[in-house]
């Protein structure tokens, strides 16, 4: 069972490094491009509780970057936006610059640069998938990647059962993105469950089942959908008294009706579920492959409210796909309407060049606004009541609806990231 401390360890992985002398170590290791793109990448929440923290005492002493023979090089942000220029610049620096003979090692998702990279760079080592295990075999230290990680700065037991999407929408850069699929067997998590409840069963108080889709858990493993199978299973435990399906969660055109039914049948409480809307119009949602339709998506939502009326139930959105018209914004705001979501997240669609949807023509970017724009006046007109509360602690253990609000004064960090967040009490597009 690991414990981490998030903030504190955050402080330890990006603190300025103190390097040491050559001679005092075995394996003359520089992460400074790791640490510093960690940095910029503090919302990959997963990729720092399950690797990169567990890393830590690889990294404690590390050397000089123009004396090492090991440079580790992560760029965990990639996850959000196509950053293989940035990458490929900083790698053929690193190329340039570092000591004769020593090795690049390239971890996590920037390993997605190897097929574009020139024949140029050599000693250069790439390692995708449970790359904090294989680099602590590799340099003698006994770490690995954890999927089961307390978090004692919030209180939630992390799972993370699976990861990886094998669904390929076409405005996602999953599409030419390689991103291992793998999903941990109910028979591994029941023997960790089993040794928490011995141990330490006050950890398991509040479980945080997180994946990129939770839905699709088991099917490489036992060659179907599995969900409903953990979902039991986690509830079955005493110990545990809140249960949250978050941050991204669930795919509405997976959900089964046996998935469903689990669901709606658990005993704990329940206090957030993430269901992501996508899109409101049929039309719009068989373009982008979503696979499911807006009545399911209702039919859905209203099924989970009926069984947990304290839950928030988190969505997301987007405006701006191509060949998109005011009438599916229309839709759209009639959607969010109708499923009552607590916390609404708008992002402006930005298709990146080798995504399927940029063969069609792409919407100008004032159009997009104004599509986003009639949105919030709709949602605006739809009045409905909200408490404007970050707390998790406070949202489940009082279970009020909440609305979180996303505040940042740039908007060019807005375009930057493509994220808009809509407060329910001003629902306005702000120009900053």
């Amino acid at each position: 069972m690991i414990i981490v401390n998030y903030n504190e360890a955050r402080k330890q992985l990006f603190r300025n490094s103190n390097f040491v002398n050559p001679k005092e170590v075995k394996y003359k290791i520089n992460a400074e491009y790791l640490r510093f793109n960690c940095w910029n990448a503090e919302e990959c929440y997963r990729e720092l509780m399950v690797s990169f923290f567990q890393m830590l005492p690889l990294i404690e002493k590390e050397v000089n970057f123009y004396e090492a023979d090991y440079i580790l090089y992560a760029h965990p942000y990639a996850r959000l936006e196509d950053m293989s220029p940035s990458v490929l610049e900083q790698i053929h620096w690193i190329d340039r610059n570092r000591k004769k003979g020593a090795e690049i090692i390239v971890v996590g998702k920037a390993t997605n640069i190897k097929p574009i990279l020139d024949d140029s760079i050599s000693n250069i080592t790439f390692y995708n998938s449970h790359f904090t295990e294989t680099l602590g075999k590799r340099f003698e230290m006994n770490i690995k990647d954890e999927y089961m990680v307390y978090d004692s700065s919030y209180g939630w037991l992390n799972i993370w059962p699976v990861n990886g999407c094998l669904k390929k929408c076409k405005f996602c850069r999953r599409t030419y993105m390689h991103i291992p699929f793998e999903s941990i067997s109910l028979e591994t998590i029941k023997s960790r469950l089993d040794r928490i409840k011995v141990k330490a069963p006050e950890l398991m108080e509040c479980i945080c089942l997180r994946a990129e889709n939770l839905t699709e858990y088991g099917v490489d493993v036992y060659g179907e959908q599995r969900l409903q199978d953990l979902i039991r299973l986690i509830d079955s435990y005493e110990e545990v008294k809140y249960i949250s399906l978050f941050p991204i969660g669930l795919a509405i055109c997976e959900i089964t009706d046996e998935i469903l039914e689990s669901i709606c049948n658990i005993k704990k409480n329940v206090t957030s579920i993430a269901l992501n809307l996508e899109a409101g119009s049929n039309r719009i949602l068989k373009l982008i492959e979503k696979n499911h339709t807006r009545e399911r998506a209702i039919y859905i939502f209203k099924e989970l409210r009926k069984a947990h009326p304290k839950a928030s139930i988190h969505t997301g959105v987007m405006v701006g796909f191509p060949t998109e018209e005011l009438k599916d914004i229309y839709e759209l705001a009639d959607l969010i309407e109708q499923t009552d979501p607590n916390h609404i997240f708008c992002n402006l669609v930005e298709i990146a060049p080798k995504c399927p949807l940029a063969e069609l023509p792409q919407l100008s970017d004032n159009l997009r606004e104004y599509h986003l724009k009639v949105l919030l006046g709709l949602l605006k007109r739809q009045k409905r009541e909200h408490e404007a509360n970050m707390s998790y602690p406070k949202i489940f253990k009082k279970g009020k609806r909440s609305t979180y609000i996303f505040k940042k004064e740039s908007e060019e960090y807005l375009k930057r990231f493509s994220l808009l967040t809509i407060p329910r009490k001003e629902l306005v597009l702000k120009k900053h």
